[in-house]
């Protein structure tokens, strides 16, 4: 923001601010140390338009109640009350830890697909921030500091500390990407808006989505399933289940009995969370890795061969069957010359018979899931 210089009368200050219509306030007013003026009290003017958030009552006030519960989760973690008690995920990324919380608190909002980015206002009641690192009460000269920060001039692109937000424009809520520590600090401040450069993000439509509440190992979930197929289960019920519905999701149903089993389906959470990639299920490729797996249970009838965890010993196995008629073949032509030699082929022949057929015919039964 272009600051005047000293050199300036604060009577030309003053009609520098009318004339360009952002509503400076003067130099006094600025200074931290002195008392506010009567009549300072009155909102600035500024000339960037507002962010559109949709015209649903219901759903405005499920928005910023999200953000009354942040900022609250903000303060006490700040104080370090919470150490221990949200979800890992919120602080597994140091640095991060915003984007974490959507992520988790709003289920499949991806910042993946991104719409226009124009110069805007965001409402702060509508923002989420990051209030756990500063605040007012940390900074020497806070007044002077919020007309800085709340001015238009930090949403022009390539300004000093600018600001971006992210806007999940179905829902009407946004996310500070860059700029998340000031949300915080401007709402104490009495600021009603914060200029930045906004990116509408897109969101699944209500229809979409479905919450489910299931118990596993007597313990109560709920997951939130996207186009009956993608399943998240969520980590803050509390917080996210009044948002989407207040969106217009229906309310936690049972879950379906035709749908895979909640035990396999908790089980693969598990695995899912385990991972490096979304913390979520794809119920068909499930439903595919069940029916696979109950195949592989089967019986079947096999060779040894067949069996990938059977390993022969084959030393063994040619001192029986190749070395064991070799020596009786010799001993029968020794011992007995003229007479034996087709019963010596014979029992050699049987031999090697005997193990090509204990090894490729069919005669054992094993389980699918061992066969090769």
């Amino acid at each position: 923001m272009p600051f005047p210089s000293d050199a300036t009368p604060e009577a030309a200050i003053q009609a520098a601010a009318d004339a360009v219509g952002t509503g400076l306030p003067t130099v006094d007013a600025l200074m931290d140390e002195q008392p506010a003026a009567a009549g300072e009290g009155l909102p600035p003017r500024y000339r960037l338009p507002q962010a559109a958030v949709p015209p649903n009552i219901m759903l405005q006030a499920a928005v910023t109640r999200l953000v009354e519960q942040k900022e609250r989760i903000d303060r006490l973690a700040r104080e370090g009350l919470l150490d221990g008690l949200f979800p890992a995920e919120w602080g597994a990324v140091p640095g991060n830890e915003l984007r974490a919380f959507v992520a988790s608190v709003v289920p499949f909002a991806s910042d993946s697909v991104r719409g226009e980015t124009i110069a805007a206002r965001v409402p702060l009641k509508y923002l989420l921030g990051q209030s756990h690192r500063w605040g007012r009460d940390d900074v020497a000269e806070p007044r002077s500091l919020s007309a800085f920060l709340a001015s238009d001039e930090r949403a022009g692109a390539g300004a000093a500390d600018a600001a971006e937000v992210m806007l999940l424009g179905p829902l009407g809520l946004g996310w500070a990407q860059v700029g998340r520590s000031r949300v915080g600090f401007l709402r104490s401040m009495g600021a009603e808006s914060l200029a930045a450069r906004v990116t509408a993000l897109p969101y699944p439509a209500p229809e979409q989505l479905a919450l489910y509440h299931v118990t596993v190992a007597g313990v109560s979930q709920v997951w939130c399933v996207l186009d009956n197929r993608r399943l998240r289960a969520l980590s803050a019920p509390s917080l996210t289940v009044p948002l989407l519905t207040a969106y217009g999701v229906a309310a936690p149903q049972a879950w379906p009995a035709q749908w895979p089993d909640p035990v396999e389906v908790d089980a693969e959470i598990g695995l899912a969370r385990a991972g490096k990639g979304a913390h979520e299920v794809d119920l068909v490729r499930l439903v595919d890795k069940i029916q696979r797996s109950r195949a592989g249970e089967a019986w079947s009838s096999a060779s040894l061969m067949q069996l990938h965890t059977w390993v022969p010993r084959w030393r063994f196995f040619l001192a029986s069957f190749i070395g064991l008629p070799v020596a009786l073949l010799l001993i029968a032509a020794l011992a007995l010359p003229g007479r034996v030699e087709a019963a010596a082929v014979a029992a050699a022949l049987g031999f090697a018979g005997g193990a090509i057929a204990a090894l490729a015919a069919p005669w054992i039964y094993a389980r699918r899931k061992f066969l090769s």
